[in-house]
């Protein structure tokens, strides 16, 4: 009796879904139609930094202090250039400029 219970169930959200998706009402499941997706805008460079945070952040790379120029923190070893993204250190090493690249782009 269960069983023929969940099969009639199953069989009827099936003939609504079939029914639904037919009549050309099939976009339900998505956003209303009133709001709209607001376009990805990438993170900005800079912003503000706590102190604290940045007297205990080190290039992950050869673990040495890094210091603030602009929008960028400078490992004083290597000289790789780590963005600040929205007030957040991207400590990355895939995401840092090298000391050639920082040197042609604008600091």
């Amino acid at each position: 009796m269960k069983r023929l219970v969940v099969v009639l169930l199953a069989a009827g959200g099936l003939a609504w879904w079939w029914r639904s998706r037919s009549s050309g009402n099939a976009d339900t499941w998505s956003t209303p139609t009133g709001s709209e997706p607001t376009p990805y805008e990438p993170p900005k460079l800079g912003g503000d930094v706590d102190p604290e945070l940045l007297a205990i952040l080190a290039c992950p790379l050869d673990k040495q202090p890094v210091t603030r120029q602009g929008n960028y923190l400078v490992c004083g070893e290597c000289q790789r250039h780590y963005p600040i993204r929205d007030g957040i250190p991207v400590m990355l090493i895939d995401e840092a400029l090298t000391p050639e690249q920082a040197a042609a782009a604008p600091i």
